[in-house]
This record gives structure tokens, sequence and C-alpha cells, in this order.
């Protein structure tokens, strides 16, 4: 959809950015905009290759001392000419994936092509369980996870937003926009929150303490939703525990967290349904040179940082070999 923009803060994500990539096309977003910082992967490199052959924008930021990385990504990136340029404004990280579940389920039927009453649509989560698996593997996280949460489910209510002009928004995070400076009223005219059964958020205002979650009872999945991978592996999982929140320096990575967030509840297929489109653009993206190969370091590099986290030599692990040997079988680009 013309004007329509994607954004996301990441650091060391690189096994999984061509799928989440392949997704936002697959919907037809017109921009993507990554930043990142601090990597210790082949992330940058595989990042800037993708920037240069046209799928994406991406830049690097250094987060100040004492300020988050991810709120610091998304102040920057107020600054940028994709965000002035925008229309619409999606804000998500690389384990979260829209699904739309309205007409051709892109981002045009959803928001039917611009041409909507409200200023901006909050979208609840949907939470996905790792299934029981131990250990990572190289798979397309959509596919590999097919087990969600019940429809109500209390951690359902946090939501994420698409956003209409968001250069008229001082602050934007990766749940909601705030500090707007549009024209008119908040709450008159076309100027209010949507929830995706069409209803007003009346309980949101953009210039009073921001809302990450929709109001009680009120987690709904009617046009769209996302389908959000918090957990996935027992191993990933374990890598994550006590390393601080990006968003807040939290120590939100416990054993509760896995609790609330690992839903297993249903078998939900909505978005392996998406089957054959999705695949076109993972494909093609998968042909751009030098991709694999720096899919496969960035692979590489994700199983070492988990072997070194729990005292392993990442060279006795055969996933390390497969994926270091892969990368030396193709050309550099």
């Amino acid at each position: 959809m013309q004007g329509s923009l994607v954004l996301t803060a990441m650091r060391n994500e690189g096994p999984f950015i061509l799928e989440w990539l392949a997704w936002q096309k697959m919907l037809g977003f017109e921009n993507i905009l990554v930043m990142f910082n601090d990597c210790t992967d082949h992330s940058p490199q595989l990042l800037r290759l993708l920037g240069r052959s046209g799928e994406l924008a991406c830049k690097r930021h250094e987060p100040r001392t004492g300020l988050s990385p991810q709120a610091e990504a998304y102040h920057i990136a107020r600054r940028h000419p994709l965000i002035k340029q925008a229309k619409w404004l999606l804000t998500c990280d690389v384990d979260e994936f829209l699904v739309i579940h309205v007409g051709d389920r892109s981002i045009g039927a959803l928001l039917n092509n611009g041409d909507v009453p409200f200023a901006a649509m909050a979208i609840n989560w949907r939470l996905f369980g790792g299934s029981g698996y131990p250990k990572w593997q190289d798979t397309l996280v959509h596919r590999h996870f097919t087990r969600s949460s019940e429809v109500g489910y209390f951690r359902d209510a946090v939501i994420k937003s698409l956003v209409r002009d968001p250069r008229l928004y001082n602050r934007l995070n990766s749940h909601c926009a705030s500090g707007w400076s549009g024209s008119g009223t908040w709450g008159q005219d076309g100027n209010y929150y949507a929830l995706t059964d069409g209803s007003k958020f009346q309980e949101f205002h953009p210039n009073k303490s921001p809302k990450n979650a929709s109001p009680d009872g009120r987690m709904l999945h009617h046009i769209a939703e996302i389908n959000h991978y918090a957990v996935r592996t027992m191993e990933e999982f374990d890598h994550k525990k006590g390393r601080p929140a990006a968003s807040d320096f939290a120590n939100r990575y416990t054993d509760t967290f896995h609790e609330r967030l690992d839903r297993n509840d249903q078998k939900n297929l909505s978005a392996v349904s998406y089957g054959d489109r999705f695949d076109v653009e993972y494909d093609r993206l998968r042909q751009i040179p030098g991709v694999m190969r720096l899919h496969h370091l960035c692979c590489a590099d994700y199983v070492a940082s988990m072997c070194e986290k729990r005292g392993d030599d990442p060279k006795a692990d055969p996933r390390f070999k497969h994926h270091k040997d892969m990368a030396k079988s193709l050309p550099k680009h």
C-alpha cells in the first residue's frame, strides 16, 4: 500500500530477519525501516546488503548511556525521511507478525488503502507458545509454532498500533504513539483510536498517559491480530533469561514471564494459511546474491551465543558446523 511503513528496532536478530522482512513484503507494506544497535552477529552486514538491494532501509544508532535502546531507536527514527513521508506506520518487533482477516489479507485491505475514518488502529496480540520444542532450529517461526492462546486470554490485551501521519506525534514506541499535534480535537471527528471491531478505544488519549493495552474484556481479533512469538523454544528462552529488556532494562525474562506467554492452548494456523503468498517473497529474498551466506553466518552466531551462555563449546554443536559450512560453500557478494 502506497505510503505504508513498518518500523522495528533490533539487536542480534540475524536468523529471523529474512522471514520477518518477507512477511512485511507479502502484506504489501511499501517501506520497511530497521534500526539496530551494538550487534555482535552478522545482522548489520545482512541488513546493509538488503538495503543496497532496495528491500529495506536500515540505520545504526548508539543508545545514550542510561537510555533504553528501543526508546532511543524510535526517537532517532522520527527524523528519518521515511517516517516524515509515511501516511501509515506500524511499529512492531521481529517476533511479531501482523495477520489480517479481511479481503485479500493485505495491509491495503485492512486500511481500505488509507480510506478509513480513524487516526489509528489498536491491534491486539495473539500469544503463541513454544509447542514443547526444546532446541532452536533454522525453521520458519510462523510455521514451526502453531499453538496459541485462547480467545480472551488476559495477556492478549496488549496492543500494537497502526498510526496515520506519524509525523504528528512527538513520541513513537513499540505499542502506541503519543504527543499528538494534529488539527482539531482528539476524540472528535476522525481523531480517535479504533479497535479491530471498528469501535472507539475511548480510554486512549495520545496526550495523556500512554495505554499499551485495550480495555478489560476487549481483546479483539475481528479483522486483524498480532501473532506474538515471545518465547519460542526452551533453549532460546533460557538464552534470554537475565537479559535486560531493550524497552526499559527490566528483568523481564523470568519463569513467570515464560508461564504467562508460553501459550499452547489451541491450534492456530492463521499465519500458516498465507501459504504460497509468503513463499514467493521469502524465496525471492533468498535469491539475492550474498543473502543466504550472511543468513547462515547469523545462524552460526546465534548457536554460538546460546552455547557460550551455558558454558558449551560451539564447535561441538553440529548446528554451528552446519551453518559455518553452508556459509563457506556460498560465494561472497
